[in-house]
C-alpha cells in the first residue's frame, strides 16, 4: 500500500447480488475469488471474515512459507501450508504445519497435488494461490479450456459431496477485462476489493 494512504472500504462483489455473510454460509464447493494484488495482510482480512472455517490447507504458489508465517498471527483459523516456492530454490524438510512440494506445472499435477495432501492434513477448506499460474481468463486457449474445465469437473465430481471447499485465488494484476470467467464451473465468483484513499487526519486540538 502507498505510504500516507489507509484502507477506506472493502467492497464484495458477486455475480448475482448477495449479502457476504448469507453467500459463506449457503453450500457451495467452490469459489473463484478474484483480486487485484492484494497485500498479504488483507488476503487473511478475508479468510477471517468466513464463518467457521476450520481447518485451512493453503496451497502457496508464489509465497514462500517464511514470507508468509508472521501473518499467521493475525488468523483465526488453524492453517497448514503447502510451499511449492522455496523447493524451487533450495530442499527444506517440511514441519508440523508446513510441507514443501514441487510446483506444479499444470492444473493436472495440481489434482495429484491435492489428492496427495488432503488424507493427511484433512482440512475443511483448501486454498489455491494462485490459479492466476494456469489460467488467463481474459484469454483462453481451446486446450486451456479444457484443461480448466477438467478440473472445475474434477473438484465438482469428486468433492461436491463431501466437507471439503475450495477457494481459487486469481490475482487479476493487470486489471484485465476477465471475459471467460467459468460461471458455470464454480458455485461462486467474488471479487475481493480494497479500496484506499489519502487520509488528512486534523489534529483538533
Amino acid at each position: 500500500m502507498k505510504e500516507g494512504y489507509e484502507v477506506v472500504a472493502v467492497n464484495y462483489w458477486k455475480s448475482a447480488n448477495n449479502e457476504f455473510k448469507r453467500i459463506m454460509l449457503d453450500f457451495w464447493n467452490s469459489m473463484l475469488l478474484i483480486h487485484e494484488s492484494l497485500e498479504f495482510d488483507e488476503i487473511i482480512g478475508f479468510f477471517n471474515k468466513i464463518p467457521y472455517p476450520g481447518k485451512i490447507m493453503y496451497i502457496s504458489l508464489t509465497k514462500t512459507n517464511d514470507s508468509i508465517k508472521p501473518h499467521f498471527k493475525n488468523l483465526k483459523s488453524k492453517i497448514f501450508v503447502i510451499d511449492c516456492v522455496s523447493s524451487m530454490v533450495f530442499e527444506k524438510k517440511g514441519t508440523q504445519d508446513c510441507l514443501f512440494e514441487q510446483t506444479p506445472s499444470n492444473l493436472n499435477e495440481m489434482m495429484q497435488l491435492i489428492e496427495k495432501n488432503l488424507k493427511n492434513v484433512k482440512p475443511d477448506l483448501i486454498i489455491l494461490d494462485s490459479f492466476s499460474q494456469f489460467i488467463d481468463f481474459s484469454s483462453i486457449s481451446t486446450m486451456k479450456g479444457k484443461e480448466l474445465y477438467d478440473f472445475l469437473d474434477y473438484l465438482k465430481s469428486r468433492y461436491s459431496r463431501t466437507p471439503y471447499k475450495f477457494i481459487l485465488l486469481y490475482d487479476n494484476i493487470l486489471s484485465k477485462q476477465l471475459a471467460n470467467l467459468p460461471t458455470t464451473g464454480v458455485d461462486v465468483i467474488l471479487k475481493y476489493e480494497v479500496i484506499t484513499g489519502r487520509v488528512d487526519w486534523k489534529d483538533d486540538t
